[in-house]
């Protein structure tokens, strides 16, 4: 779609723009990468994320935070006098569900791959010690 341009600058491009991306057939795809899993129990913040989006974007410093509520994504921010404000953020609500649902998705996915590991852990040293215990007869 060609604009003509005035030489102002406005928000009428950008906004047909974001309104275009809007629609399911020209969404990014979207990638999450759980980078740090925290493992303490007693910290609210419970991972660190990256996202890659279509191959083009890249976004780093999101965190897996546990609130009151449950857990929910925070996205990169800085503290500005007495609040914070966001590096990075969603547009819409559908960009934002997606971000988040994917964040969480993979968030989820590293929490069941620690516990399998911890599961095969524990599996393969009990067959250790009982298989080095059946040799020994008394």
């Amino acid at each position: 779609m060609a604009t003509k341009s005035t030489g102002k600058s406005s928000g009428t491009q950008a906004s047909k723009t974001a309104d275009t991306l809007e629609g399911k057939q020209n969404q990014l795809p979207i990638k999450a990468t759980i980078n740090w899993l925290n493992q303490n129990d007693d910290e609210n913040i419970r991972a660190t994320a990256s996202l890659t989006m279509g191959d083009a974007f890249a976004v780093h410093g999101i965190k897996v935070v546990s609130g009151s509520k449950g857990e929910f994504v925070s996205m990169p921010s800085y503290k500005s006098k007495n609040e914070y404000k966001d590096i990075f953020h969603a547009i819409t609500a559908d960009a934002r569900q997606q971000m988040n649902d994917a964040i969480m998705q993979a968030y989820e996915q590293k929490l069941a791959e620690q516990a399998q590991g911890e599961n095969l852990a524990d599996h393969e040293s009990g067959v250790s010690e009982s298989a080095g215990m059946g040799g020994i007869k008394s």
